[in-house]
Order: C-alpha cells, then sequence, then structure tokens
C-alpha cells in the first residue's frame, strides 16, 4: 500500500487536473488539439488545430501577431474590427467558445441565466464528437450518465451549433420517454434563441405547420421536432438530420410498441454515412437487460458505430468535501474507498462519497445506481455481486489488445481432416484474440483450453474457447490467458474448432462444458455428447470425469466438466481467490466486464445477471479449477505425445 506522503502527492496532481484552469474564451485547459495565436504582445489565444486552413489564420500566422501585422500596413485602427472578424471565424470551428458566446443556460443553484461553460465531462463528449465531425464520419454516441453533468445541456448545444454554424435545413429531433421531458430539453433551444446575440444575427423559432410541437428556425429552414415513447407517431413522417433519444433506459414496453421499434423508426431517418448527422443515445443506466443496456453492450463490444461514453460521479467537480485531517481519513479508509482510489477519485471526493451515503442512509446498491463509478456499476441489478470490484480493479490492470486477431482453420471444419494443417489467419474482424502465440518447447501440461459452448443465433449464449498458459508455474509465475475464441456457430462446428485451437496450442488438456452440450432453449443444442465421442477417436488430450477404475468396468467415458450445484460454487471459489490474491494473469477486458455483473440469486445459486453473459467467467473458472489439480508443467520429449492419453477427474 502507498504511503501517506505519497498519497497526499498523488491526491494533489488529481485535484490540480479536476480542477485545472479552464476559459473557453482563450481556449486555455480545452482538451480540443490547439495552436497558440497570438493578437498583440500581451493577449494569446488558443485556436482549434482546424482554423489553420481558413486563409486568413494562414496569412497572419506569417506575422509575430496580428497587431505586428496591422503595424506593418499601418491600420492599427482596425484592430478591434480584425479581431471581430476572427472572431467569426472562429464560431465555426470552435464549439467551446460559441457555447460561451451564444448558448446560455439556466444555473442550477443560482437559478440564474447564464453562458454555456463546458464542465469537464461535457468536454470529454466533446472530444469524442470532434473526432467524428472532422474525420468526416457521422457522430453517433451513447452516454451513459451520472447525475448532474449536463449531457443534455451539451447535446443540445451541440446540435444547435452544427445548425447555426454548419448546415441549413439540417432537423432535428428529441424523444423522450414522455412528451413532457422532450418539451424540457427543447426549452434550452428556446432559451438559446432568446439569447442569441444581436451582432450575430437572430435565430428565431416558429410554429411548423401550424403545430405547437414542432418548431422551426425562421432563417436557416431547420425543423425542431419532439416526441416520445408514449406519442410517437408525431416523428415518424420527417427526414431528420439529428436525433436526440433522452433517458432511453426508461422507455417501456407496451401493446405494440417496444423501445427497440421506435429507436429503430427513428434512427432510419437519418442519413446512415453522411457527415455532421448526428445521434446521441443518453440515459441513466436504469438496470440489465433493457433496451438501453443492450445498445450500451454492443457499443462497448465495438460491435456498432456508436461510441459509448461513461462519465463517472468522481469526474464530476462538484462532487468534492474537504477533508480536515487527511492522516486519519487515509487510516479508516474502507476497501470500497480504495477501490474508489484505484479508479481515481481524490481524497475530497471520497470523503464527499461517504458523506452522501451516510446523510441519504443509501445502501451500497442505491448509491451505485445514483452515482456509478464505473458503468458496470451503473448497469447493476439488485442482487449481490460476486467478485468484489476491488479483485476486478486489479485484474483489469493487465489486460490488453490482443497482439493479434484472426481465425483457426484446418483441412476440413469437422472429422479427421479438421486435425490437420491448422493454421491461424489474421483478419481484422477475426473472432480469436490472440495475446500469446503457442510455444515451440515441449512443455507437458503446459496449456489447458477450456470451451463453453453456446448457440449458433446472436440470440442465445455465447459460445467461448479460452486457453491459458501454465508455463510460469514452473518459477512460481503465474497462469495466464494467451488466446480467446468468441462466437456463435452450431455446437458440433464449435467444438471441432476448440479441437483446432487445443492441438495448435501444443495438443493442451481440451476441456468442454458438458453442460453447454445438453439441450436447452437459449443454447439451441442439439448435438449433445456425441461430438466428443468423434473428437476423442482423433484427439488424445481429452478431458473426461469417468475415473479409471469405471473404464476398465466398461462404463462409457464421460467427456467434459460437468457444471453442477456442487462443481460450480467450487470452481468460482477458485477463481475469486485467484482474483484476490493475483495468482493468474487476465488479458481481455471483456471477462472483467463479466466478473462485474456475475451475482449470487436470491435462491443461493450462481450467474450473470439478467441480460448479462457468464461465459468467460465460467470458463476460467472451470480452467483454473481444473489447473490447480493438474502436475506442474516440465520439459518433456516430444514422442512422450504419441501414446494416447485420458485425462480425468481422478488422474489429479
Amino acid at each position: 500500500m502507498m504511503k501517506i506522503k505519497e498519497i497526499l502527492k498523488e491526491n494533489k496532481i488529481r485535484n490540480e487536473k479536476l480542477h485545472a484552469y479552464y476559459n473557453p474564451l482563450t481556449g486555455e485547459g480545452s482538451p480540443i488539439e490547439r495552436f497558440q495565436f497570438k493578437l498583440d504582445e500581451d493577449t494569446i489565444i488558443y485556436l482549434p488545430v482546424s482554423m489553420k486552413e481558413e486563409k486568413i489564420i494562414k496569412y497572419l500566422l506569417e506575422y509575430e501577431s496580428v497587431k505586428k501585422f496591422l503595424i506593418e500596413f499601418n491600420k492599427e485602427n482596425e484592430f478591434k474590427s480584425l479581431c471581430s472578424h476572427i472572431s467569426k471565424i472562429r464560431l465555426k470551428h470552435d464549439f467551446e467558445f460559441w457555447a460561451f458566446t451564444c448558448f446560455w443556460v439556466q444555473d442550477k443553484d443560482s437559478k440564474e441565466v447564464i453562458p454555456l461553460k463546458l464542465r469537464r465531462g461535457q468536454r470529454k463528449v466533446l472530444v469524442e464528437c470532434e473526432i467524428l465531425r472532422l474525420s468526416n464520419q457521422p457522430i453517433r454516441i451513447i452516454i451513459c450518465k451520472a447525475r448532474q453533468w449536463g449531457g443534455s445541456t451539451f447535446t443540445q448545444a451541440y446540435m444547435a451549433w452544427i445548425q447555426q454554424e454548419h448546415k441549413a435545413n439540417w432537423h432535428s429531433a428529441i424523444c423522450a420517454d414522455v412528451e413532457d421531458q422532450a418539451k424540457n430539453i427543447r426549452h434550452m433551444y428556446t432559451r438559446f434563441s432568446e439569447y442569441y446575440p444581436e451582432e450575430l444575427g437572430e435565430v428565431k423559432l416558429l410554429s411548423f405547420e401550424g403545430s405547437s410541437k414542432n418548431k422551426i428556425e425562421k432563417h436557416r429552414k431547420h425543423i425542431i421536432g419532439i416526441g416520445s415513447m408514449q406519442q410517437p407517431d408525431n416523428l415518424r413522417s420527417f427526414d431528420f438530420a439529428m436525433l436526440h433519444i433522452s433517458e432511453l433506459g426508461l422507455f417501456k414496453e407496451t401493446k405494440g410498441k417496444s423501445p427497440e421499434d421506435l429507436a429503430q423508426t427513428l434512427r432510419s431517418t437519418v442519413p446512415n454515412n453522411k457527415p455532421y448527422t448526428f445521434i446521441c443515445l443518453e440515459s441513466t443506466a436504469k438496470g440489465v437487460g433493457n433496451f438501453f443496456h443492450k445498445e450500451w453492450q454492443i457499443a462497448i463490444e465495438r460491435k456498432s458505430r456508436y461510441v459509448p461514453i461513461f462519465i463517472s460521479w468522481f469526474e464530476i467537480e462538484i462532487y468534492q468535501k474537504e477533508i480536515v485531517d487527511y492522516d486519519k481519513f487515509i487510516q479508516t479508509m474502507t476497501e470500497y474507498d480504495w477501490v474508489l482510489w484505484e479508479l481515481g477519485a481524490t481524497l475530497e471526493g471520497i470523503n464527499w462519497y461517504r458523506s452522501y451515503k451516510n446523510d441519504e442512509n443509501y445502501d451500497d446498491w442505491r448509491m451505485q445506481s445514483e452515482f456509478p463509478s464505473t458503468w458496470e456499476e451503473a448497469f447493476q441489478s439488485t442482487g449481490k455481486r460476486y467478485f468484489p470490484p476491488k479483485y476486478v480493479v486489479s485484474a483489469r490492470k493487465t489486460c490488453k489488445d490482443p497482439i493479434y486477431t484472426g481465425d483457426i482453420f484446418a483441412e476440413s471444419m469437422t472429422g479427421k481432416e479438421a486435425l490437420d494443417n491448422i493454421r491461424f489467419e489474421q483478419t481484422l474482424e477475426g473472432e480469436l484474440y490472440i495475446w500469446a502465440l503457442p510455444s515451440k518447447e515441449n512443455i507437458s501440461n503446459r496449456y489447458i483450453t477450456i470451451v463453453d459452448i453456446g448457440g449458433k443465433t446472436t440470440e442465445a449464449d455465447w459460445s467461448v474457447i479460452t486457453t491459458i498458459d501454465r508455463y510460469w508455474l514452473m518459477d512460481a509465475g503465474k497462469p495466464e490467458i494467451v488466446s480467446e475464441w468468441r462466437g456463435h456457430l452450431e455446437q458440433d462446428l464449435v467444438a471441432w474448432k476448440a479441437a483446432q485451437i487445443a492441438t495448435w496450442y501444443n495438443n493442451s488438456l481440451l476441456v468442454v462444458e458438458s453442460n453447454s452440450l445438453r439441450k436447452e432453449e437459449n443454447t439451441e443444442g442439439d448435438h449433445y455428447l456425441t461430438v466428443l465421442d468423434e473428437i476423442s477417436n482423433y484427439y488424445e488430450n481429452l478431458y473426461t470425469r469417468t475415473t479409471p477404475e469405471k473404464i476398465k468396468e466398461g462404463l462409457p467415458i464421460m467427456w467434459g466438466f460437468h457444471t453442477n450445484s456442487q462443481t460450480k460454487p467450487l470452481a468460482c471459489s477458485v477463481l475469486n481467490a485467484s482474483l484476490r490474491d493475483g495468482i493468474y494473469i487476465e488479458r481481455n477486458k471483456k471477462a472483467c466486464h463479466e466478473f462485474d455483473t456475475f451475482e449470487i440469486k436470491e435462491n443461493g445459486t450462481l450467474g450473470a445477471k439478467d441480460g448479462c453473459n457468464d461465459d468467460l467467467v465460467m470458463t476460467r473458472a472451470i480452467g483454473l479449477y481444473i489447473s490447480q489439480k493438474l502436475p506442474l508443467p516440465k520439459e518433456i520429449i516430444r514422442k512422450q505425445w504419441k501414446s494416447r492419453k485420458i485425462i480425468n477427474e481422478a488422474s489429479f
């Protein structure tokens, strides 16, 4: 553990970062890439890099300052007008400057109307939007919100900026759970029109075609429509370019209407690949299994074009509380306090969190739902999580992107030839992630390949094939995840693919979770265990739970690891202890996501929260459970692998 002096030093750095100086007029503190631009000897501003493409800026950059340029041409009296001209050009390039100049909001505390000065969380979202805009890509974001950082405000301001500075006839829509919520959001636009600077022109909203719900801006002709989950028909007939769907997690399915159908209908009105089109899906999490949670998961897995953005409570400047005695505070920090510290919270932030939780008499679940520290916390159910947050935070530290992605191929997909000429082919969209290639060393008991077989459709459970390398146990080191395949295939094809991967990894011990080969509604299993009987004819190092004595008696061999009410808690307990003690190395971030949503159910069973998965959890639990029972790896002579070998529980 860090010493108090080191903690205080780090805390000072975090506070300085959290409360760093920010000035949207000068550009100081902006997260957007900028360059220095000198107006006169005493005035320097920082402009977005995109402004370098403006002819006048290119020209002025050849001089020491704007003032020096005017002096050279005897036009010093035009300094003010030239600076004003530069500012008008800047409005198109610099959203932060535009927002502070043109977009006014009501302060939550004083209730006064003030210029929009972006908060830290809003600036984080801006970076993602600008990356897409400046690369001429459609802007698609999904925001999981903590409270009171201004996500809806940012979205409305950014949409207004595009309409006012970049595009005419660029229609936008706001859709919320109920219409009043949408009206409240659009009121920001109404205020914007009222406070828009006179010297820049006029923004005037008029009723569109006599509608009280839809407005049209008089000069740039863009329509601003509103609708709701309850009354969606108002938005169906427009060709929108921008869409803000607010509090999507609240949308409930009713007879004849579903959030999926509404969102799909609205999103289909926005051109798919057109620059400056904009869709923002935002919400507080509101549990798991709903449409917002599904959209978030897809975005996190990079299966959609939406950029996932989460703002934790400790990134919000207002959630801080002064500490009188730092030494005493640090000495009384709880396990979860240390988790917050590891995640990046300041001590003052942790003090606020403690105090608010006590003052409101919140339990852990309520506090983490209202003020999530991670997006996994935001999407939690009322169940009790199995793996403590501290363990998962530590596991994330060793996660990294795979060095290769691709898939495994052979002469055939099934049968004897499926194990001939096995090769890995690298592709960007491959489902096999590789963190370490198979070693050429002859080491026994080195690799374990574990399989959890799901179904072939995207609605079914995932099939997962995980390989663990035990090499470092020879030197009191740690086993580590070295490869992972995750996808949807027919069950027999998954089993054969697992055999191919196991063969590729030096004939590793192949462990198939046998329950997943039985027919169940959510996994479409229809091959039972016959495929393992077939594979056993060609693959030697296959795990069985039948004892040698039973085999001698003539009983059929029962291939695979059977997960039941006894073995599942044992395996999960081994995984929990491994995470706690840091005695295995995790590589896949998705596994950590599953750790966060694995829970103890009300009936005492273990499993994923509704709407989540635990396939990655179980391959690790089974693999580490078996790994502890295997002999340590050791150097061998290759010919020892030629004899047929059956690995079973009794042989451990």
